[in-house]
């Protein structure tokens, strides 16, 4: 019998850690002391520590206690992530953030913690730590050697852009482009092309920003062209 597992190490851009970064990030194995120079070490092991949102809930809700929000967070029912995301969002003034209230109003709260939504709440409960930057690195791998049960993946997470991608998505979009290649498929090769530069495009926050670099981008490939074609 085989097993699977996926480990994962990475750091927190920040300027000190605080009560919200614990009550977060602290089930990553949060090291405030490693590597230094404004980083601080977050790991999430597949055999010692994998965080649930029944272990946020308890985290933030002893934050909520810290700050005396415990009866805005629990009142007379026993308290939700959502209740107590509520209570820390009025607290830190940013109960009329868009993105932080479809998170509260959709979000079951029932899968591993993601830590996307994890860095979307910290820079919403902003109490001095100033996280600018999650950068991630994880692997997935078998305790025997199976084809393809190993693989790799980064994510790089910060206010403006989100970036994630995986061993296994470079060889779908080397054997797509590859197939497209050898039948001569200019259409389907510029395609698959196109959409990864729109992907990246995606990741950037600020719409205004991504439709000029959407533009800038365009004119810099007409320009190489034209420059190819002058040789």
């Amino acid at each position: 019998m085989a097993n699977n597992y996926y480990d994962a190490t990475g750091v927190l851009v920040l300027d000190r850690v605080t009560p919200v970064i614990r009550a977060l990030f602290g089930g990553f194995n949060l090291d405030e002391t490693y590597p230094g120079n404004g980083k601080v070490y977050i790991a999430r092991i597949s055999e010692s520590n994998d965080p649930q949102w029944d272990d946020l809930l308890e985290t933030l809700t002893e934050l909520a206690d810290q700050l005396g929000l415990a009866s805005q967070a629990i009142g007379d029912e026993p308290p939700t992530v959502a209740s107590v995301l509520r209570a820390l969002s009025r607290h830190f003034g940013t109960d009329n953030s868009e993105a932080l209230n479809q998170l509260i109003d959709n979000d079951p709260f029932e899968d591993p913690v993601d830590l996307d939504v994890l860095f979307l709440i910290a820079t919403h409960f902003d109490d001095g730590h100033n996280l600018v930057e999650l950068h991630m690195q994880g692997c997935w791998h078998c305790s025997k050697p199976r084809l393809f049960e190993f693989g790799g993946d980064g994510r790089f997470l910060s206010r403006e852009l989100s970036l994630f991608s995986t061993s296994e998505h470079v060889l779908y979009l080397g054997g797509d482009l590859r197939r497209a290649l050898l039948a001569n498929d200019i259409q389907a090769s510029a395609t698959q092309i196109a959409q990864e530069t729109l992907d990246l495009l995606c990741a950037i926050s600020d719409d205004q920003l991504r439709k000029q670099l959407h533009r800038r981008v365009i004119w810099h490939l007409i320009e190489s062209l034209s420059d190819h074609s002058a040789e």
